[in-house]
């Protein structure tokens, strides 16, 4: 046998990667590296279409596992749909590859206005359901209010031997400065005001993510190009605002008991 020969049989399928790790809670050591390390061959230019080949090539078989786990037909395609939504929005390297191999192994599943991650941890290590937010308009309470009503139910199905009473939530959607901004009436402060903030971070680093996460989900684009736009609305002049006096803002993380109803 030739060495290319030898070369090819050893390569590890990406799509048989991703496929083994469907339906999976917990995501199996090193999925995301291993992905990119099962393209490598394809040379920098066709890498990424490579990554983004292989995750749509699985996105059928993780749909078809959450139909047969409980999910709506309406939830399971909402979502596998988010690798795409995501890549059209911010690109494969503005998403982040982990992200996306969680939403096309049926880590994160959409119920309704919400995602909920299955298997997230709070600070000790305890077990917890994730909230992310995803980009479809208003923070509708009442729509948040049914998400939050109806996912224990959905979560419980795809993972019948765990227990889990904490939903965890991290964003900069929970900086409380975003809802002085806002005001408590508004859909933001609403939807911050169902989480119990823990303890503000230390890491600098972790500050710094709040500084990019304000870049990206309220101006659309990278920190540089967001501390020099011209803002629009109170929140992207209150952003820059505390930019220019050398402030920053945060990712904050609370947590909500599962099955209480909301505040708001």
């Amino acid at each position: 046998m030739s060495p290319a020969a030898v070369g090819r049989e050893a390569r590890v399928d990406p799509v048989a990667l991703l496929t083994a790790a469907v339906g999976s809670r917990d995501e199996p050591a090193g999925l995301a590296p291993a992905l990119e390390a099962a393209v490598q061959h394809h040379g920098p230019a066709g890498r990424e279409a490579a990554v983004l080949a292989a995750l749509r090539a699985v996105l059928p078989v993780t749909e078809q596992w959450l139909r047969s786990h409980g999910c709506s037909p309406e939830a399971a395609a909402a979502s596998v749909a988010d690798v795409d939504l995501k890549v059209d929005r911010y690109g494969l390297d503005g998403t982040g590859l982990d992200w996306l191999v969680q939403v096309a192994t049926g880590r994160v599943v959409a119920v309704g206005r919400l995602q909920f991650e299955r298997a997230a941890h709070l600070p000790d290590g305890t077990l917890a359901w994730g909230v992310h937010v995803p980009e479809a308009g208003p923070l509708d309470p009442d729509a948040c209010d049914r998400s939050f009503a109806d996912a224990p139910a959905v979560l419980r199905r795809l993972d019948p031997d765990t227990t889990v009473d904490t939903f965890v939530c991290s964003s900069w959607l929970l900086d409380p400065e975003v809802a002085a901004v806002l005001g408590p009436s508004s859909n933001t402060a609403r939807f911050a005001a169902r989480f119990t903030l823990l303890a503000e971070p230390d890491d600098p680093d972790e500050v710094h993510e709040g500084d990019e996460s304000m870049a990206k989900f309220v101006f659309g684009t990278d920190l540089a190009a967001a501390r020099q736009a011209v803002p629009v609305g109170r929140l992207q002049h209150a952003v820059q605002d505390r930019w220019a006096a050398g402030g920053h803002w945060s990712e904050r993380t609370g947590t909500a008991p599962v099955g209480v109803p909301s505040p708001t």
